[in-house]
Parts: C-alpha cells; sequence; structure tokens
C-alpha cells in the first residue's frame, strides 16, 4: 500500500508547485487610487506606495494623480509590471 501512495504523492506535489508559483506572480487589484505617475520612468506609485511598471506608453495616457483604477499585474524581470488598467467602477 505505501509503495503506492509515494508515487503518488509526489505527483500531486509537482503538479500543485507550478500553480503556487503563478498564483504569486501575477495579480489584480481593484479601485487603488493612484498616487503619481513618472511618464520617463514608465511607471507608476499607487497610494499605497507601491510602484509598478507600464507594459505600454498608451497606459500613461489613462493615469493621473487621485484616479481610481483597477489593474491587471504580473512579475517581469523581478519587478511588477501593469498589464491591463481601466477606471475603478
Amino acid at each position: 500500500m505505501s509503495s503506492k501512495f509515494i508515487p503518488a504523492a509526489l505527483a500531486a506535489i509537482l503538479v500543485a508547485s507550478p500553480m503556487a508559483v503563478l498564483a504569486r506572480s501575477q495579480g489584480a487589484f481593484s479601485d487603488v487610487v493612484v498616487q503619481s505617475v513618472s511618464p520617463s520612468a514608465m511607471t507608476v506609485t499607487m497610494a499605497d506606495g507601491n510602484t509598478y511598471d507600464l507594459a505600454y506608453a498608451a497606459q500613461l495616457n489613462q493615469l493621473k494623480a487621485g484616479d481610481h483604477v483597477s489593474f491587471h499585474w504580473t512579475d517581469v524581470n523581478g519587478g511588477s509590471r501593469i498589464t491591463d488598467v481601466h477606471a475603478a467602477s
């Protein structure tokens, strides 16, 4: 019985591990307040102090200090990059 349990447990761990890493490498936020936008650095800082890179220059036109936004982010090269942003509803 134990000889069947070990491979099954090992398989479950190998399947779950990439999912755990993925969960930490992306996310979404709703109704966050923009503190500042840096067009030269292509970054936005939120009211909570976290700074995010912008994936596209066009996103600069969507953001200004005081805006309430919702966005999705992903980890890229050790930094957090906003991949989608829109006005909070």
